[in-house]
């Protein structure tokens, strides 16, 4: 797949060769985020909470509490927030559909996404190469010395795919002079990922950025329950970009479906693009075309 040119390889607890890194190292983001996982848990203990479940949980809202929170503290809030979130994954893939709690499993989910989005993004690009394995190689330890739920290797992978597309969608619109807003949790459950606002027009876009495969299916499902039509399928594809209105009788939303193809748009490599002009192309004439102005209160 096309993607895995601008994975990290995996080289540490999977191939054995290196063993733990982090346990080399005197001091560092992987040192410090460790030491603020486990002060965290142990803080968070309680006959209440007798599970690590639980107990994570609790870690977490204590992580999170922090106002400013630094790589190290958000690496750590990464590492105790993984058991719900691989429970959570493990519920839909074996699902697809609704079952008990369905709400907080997603929203689970999202919390773990939302935190390596943002550790990317506190992060200087020189330490974008060697992230995923890092980060897999600190959730397989915290699983392991905990005896919690992980991700499976291939699901953190598709995690780590998406996500990279995101970020680089993100970044490339901020680089091409436009403003770019990551969405709340309650527009992420809804398929938001991102809010992104051309400066010079003040018009807005809610965008969800979309695999080339992800993209087609999506319009053919949304033909096939008479949302559009043939001829407006046809000339998303074309474009590459889609505007959809959804939401209630008593709240109508839209947004904007964003095919993010390395064909069309060049390589992604450490969660950027290689090259953002094409990417910035698309995103203003969506802007152009189905941006809203926004008005000011």
């Amino acid at each position: 797949m096309a993607w895995k040119r601008f994975m990290p390889r995996k080289q540490y607890w999977r191939r054995g060769k290196l063993g733990d890194p982090t346990a080399g190292e005197p001091a560092g983001l992987y040192v410090e985020a460790r030491a603020l996982a486990e002060e965290a848990l142990r803080l968070a203990r309680s006959k209440k909470r007798n599970t690590i479940y639980k107990q994570a949980a609790e870690a977490a809202k204590i992580l999170h509490a922090a106002p400013h929170p630094t790589p190290s503290q958000l690496l750590a809030l990464l590492m105790v927030r993984s058991p719900q979130a691989a429970r959570a994954q493990d519920d839909m893939d074996k699902h697809r559909g609704g079952w008990n709690n369905r709400k907080a499993r997603v929203y689970e989910l999202i919390d773990f996404n939302d935190t390596f989005v943002s550790l990317v993004l506190a992060l200087p690009p020189s330490e974008h190469a060697t992230l995923a394995d890092r980060v897999w190689n600190e959730l397989v330890y915290f699983s392991q010395k905990y005896n919690a739920m992980r991700f499976e290797e291939a699901q953190f992978e598709a995690i780590v795919h998406g996500l990279s597309r995101e970020i680089a969608v993100y970044q490339g619109a901020m680089a091409e002079g436009l403003q770019a807003r990551m969405t709340s949790r309650v527009q992420d459950a809804r398929g938001i990922d991102m809010v992104i606002t051309d400066p010079a027009t003040q018009r807005s876009i809610e965008v969800d950025c979309k695999t080339s495969s992800s993209f087609h299916f999506r319009l053919l499902h949304l033909e096939q329950k008479r949302r559009i039509n043939e001829a407006y399928r046809m000339r998303c594809q074309l474009s590459g970009f889609c505007p959809i209105a959804g939401g209630s009788r008593t709240h109508q939303s839209h947004s904007l479906l964003l095919r993010i193809s390395t064909d069309e748009l060049g390589p992604i490599r450490h969660f950027a693009f290689e090259d953002t002009q094409r990417l910035g192309e698309r995103l203003r004439k969506a802007l152009a075309e189905h941006g809203r102005v926004i008005v000011s209160s």
